[in-house]
C-alpha cells in the first residue's frame, strides 16, 4: 500500500522513455528522456499548497522545488516532467535540474540493470516519503547531499522492481500497488454521468446525453438553473486497463434514492442527510463519492474493462441536481482533470460562453472524507435509506 505524506502519494512514474515506444508527455512535439516524469495525487478532499514541497533523487539530488502558487487540487495529480514549458497547472517541469541531459541518461535514472534511484517528495518541515526502483531497487542507507533536515520518513519506503519496457510507467492498480501501464499522467476520477442517466429538467427528465446549454435543470438548491457546457469523455479500454479504479460504479434502483439503474464515474458525490451527517459535519447534508458504497445493498463496479463515457455538467454554481431520481453534484471545476479528459470532445456551451470563465467558489456541500462516510455507513446508513432524499 502506499506511503502518505500530508495526505499526498506517489501515483505513477515513467523512468525510461526511449526507442520507438517512447511517448510525447510534455506535448512539444518530440518524444525523448526529457518526457520522464513522477506524479503525485493528492488523496484528500481539499487542495493543498505546494509551496515549500520539493522532489529530490538519490542520484541527481534536488529535481523541482515549487514555488508560491503551486497547488495539487483535491483528488488531483501534479507531475513534475524533465523538461516542461506549457501552460498545465498540473504539469511542472524540473526546474531545479530539467537537462542533466539526455547525454547523462535523461531526467531520471532508467531502472534497469544497476541504472536504479530513489524519488523522495519532502514537505516544507523536512518530512517526506521516497520510492525506490531499479532491478532490483536499491533502498539507500543515507540520504542525498545537501537533504533538508529535521523531518523523518512517513511510512516504510516503496520499492518497484522495475525492468520494464521503454515508454512503460508504473502506476497504481485498485489495490494501491504499482503495476506496469501506459503513461496517463494526470488521470484520477472526475465526477461525471453516463450517457444514460435522466436528468431532472423543467422539461421533464431527459437523458444527460440530450441535454443542451441553455436547457434549465432542476436545482436542490436554486430552482430551474440554466446549464452554461456539456462535454463527453470516452475513458478508452487502455486506461481502463491500467486505471480500474475508473471504472463506472453501478446503483441498483432504490440503493441511493434512485429510481432505476443509475451508473456514475466512481468520484461523483451523491447526497446524504440525516442526525449522524450533522454530527459529523455540522450541516444537515453532505456529500459521498459513489465508490464508498461500493460493496453495500448491491452496488458494485461495471465489470470487465470496456470503454466508457462519461458526461459533464457545468452551471455558473456547484449545484445539486437530480439524477435518475437522486439528488448529486454537478460538476465542480476545482476537480476538473485535464489530463483525464484528453481525448474528448470540445465542449458544447451557450453562445459567447467559455467554460474557463466559469469559476466555483465553494462546493454545494461539505465532501465527506473516507473514515466520516464509514462512520456514517456503520451507523445505519448500511442501507443507505438517508439518501432517499425527497425534494
Amino acid at each position: 500500500m502506499a506511503d502518505f505524506l500530508n495526505g499526498i502519494l506517489i501515483s505513477e512514474i515513467l523512468a525510461d522513455n526511449a526507442g520507438g515506444a517512447a511517448v510525447d508527455v510534455n506535448g512539444n512535439g518530440t518524444t525523448n528522456k526529457q518526457d520522464e516524469f513522477v506524479e503525485f495525487q493528492n488523496n484528500t478532499n481539499a487542495d493543498i499548497d505546494l509551496e515549500g514541497y520539493a522532489v529530490w533523487s538519490q542520484e541527481r539530488g534536488l529535481l523541482h522545488e515549487f514555488i508560491a502558487g503551486s497547488t495539487i487540487l483535491a483528488g488531483q495529480t501534479a507531475a513534475v516532467i524533465g523538461e516542461y514549458t506549457g501552460s498545465r497547472t498540473d504539469y511542472f517541469g524540473a526546474s531545479n535540474n530539467s537537462s542533466s541531459g539526455n547525454a547523462q541518461g535523461g531526467f531520471l535514472e532508467d531502472g534497469e540493470g544497476n541504472k536504479d534511484d530513489t524519488i523522495y517528495l519532502v514537505a516544507p518541515n523536512g518530512d517526506y516519503i521516497r520510492l525506490s526502483y531499479g532491478q532490483p531497487p536499491n533502498v539507500p542507507t543515507t540520504l542525498p547531499t545537501d537533504f533538508p533536515t529535521g523531518g523523518s520518513l512517513q511510512g516504510t519506503g516503496e520499492t518497484i522492481n522495475s525492468g520494464a519496457p521503454n515508454g512503460t510507467s508504473f502506476v497504481r492498480d485498485a489495490d494501491g500497488n504499482f503495476v506496469e501501464g501506459t503513461p496517463t499522467p494526470g488521470v484520477p476520477g472526475t465526477p461525471c454521468f453516463t450517457p444514460g442517466t435522466m436528468i431532472a429538467t423543467d422539461q421533464g427528465d431527459v437523458p444527460v446525453a440530450a441535454l443542451r446549454p441553455g436547457m434549465r435543470v432542476k436545482s436542490r438548491d436554486n430552482g430551474y438553473v440554466p446549464l452554461r457546457a456539456i462535454r463527453a469523455a470516452e475513458i478508452a479500454r487502455a486506461v481502463l486497463q491500467w486505471h480500474p479504479d475508473l471504472r463506472a460504479v453501478t446503483i441498483p434502483a432504490g440503493a441511493l434514492g434512485n429510481d432505476r439503474q443509475m451508473m456514475l464515474s466512481p468520484a461523483h458525490c451523491v447526497l446524504v442527510q440525516g442526525a449522524d451527517v450533522e454530527l459529523i459535519c455540522d450541516a444537515p447534508e453532505a456529500f459521498v463519492p459513489v465508490h464508498h458504497f461500493v460493496g453495500l445493498a448491491g452496488i458494485g463496479r461495471v465489470p470487465g474493462n470496456q470503454p466508457v463515457t462519461y458526461c459533464h455538467l457545468l452551471f455558473d454554481r456547484h449545484e445539486v441536481i437530480c439524477s435518475d431520481g437522486a439528488w448529486t453534484e454537478s460538476l465542480y471545476m476545482g476537480d476538473l482533470a485535464h489530463a483525464a479528459l484528453r481525448a474528448v470532445q470540445e465542449w458544447e456551451t451557450e453562445e459567447g460562453r467559455r467554460p474557463e470563465d466559469i469559476t466555483h467558489d465553494a462546493r454545494a456541500r461539505t465532501v465527506l472524507k473516507a473514515f466520516e462516510a464509514r462512520v456514517l455507513l456503520d451507523r445505519g446508513l448500511r442501507c443507505v435509506k438517508a439518501a432517499d432524499l425527497a425534494a
